[in-house]
């Protein structure tokens, strides 16, 4: 396969979309066969399948990524959250550690990519996929059902790292019986109106007006947010739309969000937090309001980041093994590269609460 000839140039030369080359190539369906031999036959001119070809009936059952690098791997971002890197983010850059330790124990190669400019654009995703020429792909973060979908036209193994889209592979942190751990100490602890910080949220008329508690656009963290209600429901406690705030899952983010709940003047006794960051800028706010931590307010996160435990107080929150979701990760990716599995399996790893001092027994008079 000429190297130089890329899913653009054939679409160009065809006159057709890249997705509609891809799927050509594939063997996917939703293709007139006009369209399909417009395709086959400007790939040939360009040389995409190579000398030695011989008809466009044996061109069309090759694989576009037959011959690629199977021991490169594709560490690949994708969030709709602005301002978020691997790198620099003290949740994700801890999974990317895990899974370079097990790629050097397994002698692969992980190229890392942020794809979150593409992640709306199929063709100009679906080229860059095909010109990495990977052998698999790791998706990690909060990645949208189409940017998996357009993804999965690759034919490229495919698992997601801390997201869950049906019809796919997935490592991910028990989301939902960590949150409903730490819902239920903050409720051993005699606490009645436990606020929630989550987001980004997904509002629909019942939310907007107040009726029901609105839904997280992140898979993991709507995860947490069942596990909270759940937890209330337990207890037999009320869910209450008005003590749920969207922290954009930052720190400048929590403190907003932790400004407009006291700006509300609903009473709570605690916060849980649907991640960590959140907590450190809901933390901020509450000091600055004057309220004392955890006298006055209780305060929950989830994540277990490096910075929280040297917090003061120390910030009480959930741990989820980082490292380990990366190393999970990559050794179910190189087991479908190696032996494809049409049955697709969804690992979760357990979760501890880790108590610490951002969390007591309320006021008597906030137990009512």
């Amino acid at each position: 396969m000429a190297n130089t000839v890329t899913l653009r140039d054939i679409a160009r030369e065809a006159g057709v979309s890249v997705g509609t080359v891809s799927r050509v190539l594939n063997n996917h369906g939703n293709v007139t066969e006009e369209t399909r031999q417009r395709v086959l036959r400007a790939a040939s001119r360009l040389g995409y399948f190579g000398g030695g070809r011989q008809g466009l009936g044996q061109a069309s059952e090759e694989r576009p990524f037959e011959g690629r690098a199977v021991r490169e791997i594709g560490f690949l971002f994708c969030s709709f959250l602005p301002k978020t890197s691997v790198p620099t983010n003290p949740f994700w850059s801890h999974i990317l550690h895990g899974v370079e330790s097990e790629a050097r124990r397994a002698n692969v190669k992980v190229t890392y990519r942020a794809i979150s400019e593409v992640q709306t654009d199929p063709d100009r995703l679906l080229t860059m996929i095909y010109d990495m020429r990977l052998g698999g792909i790791l998706l990690v973060g909060p990645a949208e059902a189409v940017t998996v979908r357009t993804i999965q036209q690759t034919g490229t193994p495919l698992v997601l790292v801390d997201n869950y889209v049906p019809g796919t592979d997935a490592v991910l942190g028990n989301n939902l019986d960590g949150a409903r751990l730490a819902v239920e100490y903050l409720i051993s602890l005699g606490h009645r109106r436990i606020a929630f910080m989550g987001g980004p949220f997904v509002t629909g008329t019942a939310e907007r007006q107040g009726k029901e508690p609105p839904r997280n656009r992140v898979y993991t963290i709507e995860r947490r947010a069942q596990g909270y209600r759940l937890a209330l429901l337990e207890a037999g406690l009320p869910i209450l739309p008005e003590l749920y705030e969207d922290g954009g899952l930052s720190m400048d983010g929590g403190y907003l969000a932790c400004r407009r709940l006291l700006e509300r003047k609903v009473p709570f006794s605690a916060l849980f937090c649907a991640n960590d960051e959140m907590a450190v800028g809901a933390m901020k706010a509450l000091r600055e309001a004057g309220r004392r931590l955890p006298e006055d307010v209780s305060l929950v996160g989830f994540d277990d980041i490096d910075m929280v435990e040297h917090l003061t107080p120390a910030l009480t929150t959930v741990r989820v093994n980082k490292e380990a979701l990366g190393i999970v990760a990559l050794r179910r990716l190189l087991a479908l590269i190696s032996h494809p599995d049409p049955v697709h399996v969804v690992s979760m790893l357990d979760v501890e609460l880790v108590k610490r001092e951002s969390a007591c027994a309320p006021a008597p008079s906030a137990r009512l």
